[in-house]
């Protein structure tokens, strides 16, 4: 599957029209046209518009790395989450242990100010 097949399934799946989608990612209609003739390849920055508005992963998107959707369990999560998700997915295991030492540190930060 290329490029203009992976955004054509996600303009049949989502039931729109070419005009819609376009709007829906603050792109022009003929930039969809293009991508949908093979004729211009997606930016990172709108494979993530796409991605944060429809929840069709953004490496899917410009390669077809599957899994082709954010995890269903990640669907009611904000875009910020869901690229942070992301990212730590990516990480090895010195970073998360990093990410894990810093979001302890926030939770201690919170106690000290009576939060949560």
């Amino acid at each position: 599957m290329n490029l203009s097949d992976r955004i054509r399934r996600i303009i049949q799946e989502n039931g729109l029209k070419q005009k819609e989608f376009a709007q829906s990612i603050h792109v022009t209609e003929s930039y969809i046209s293009k991508l949908l003739r093979d004729e211009s390849g997606v930016s990172r920055s709108t494979a993530s518009l796409i991605e944060e508005k429809y929840g069709y992963r953004a490496e899917w998107i410009l390669d077809g790395a599957e899994p082709r959707k954010v995890h269903a369990e990640e669907k009611d999560l904000a875009p910020i989450q869901r690229r942070i998700i992301a990212d730590i997915e990516q990480m090895d295991e010195s970073e998360l242990v990093a990410v894990r030492a810093f979001i302890s540190s926030l939770g201690e930060y919170k106690k000290t100010l009576g939060i949560g």
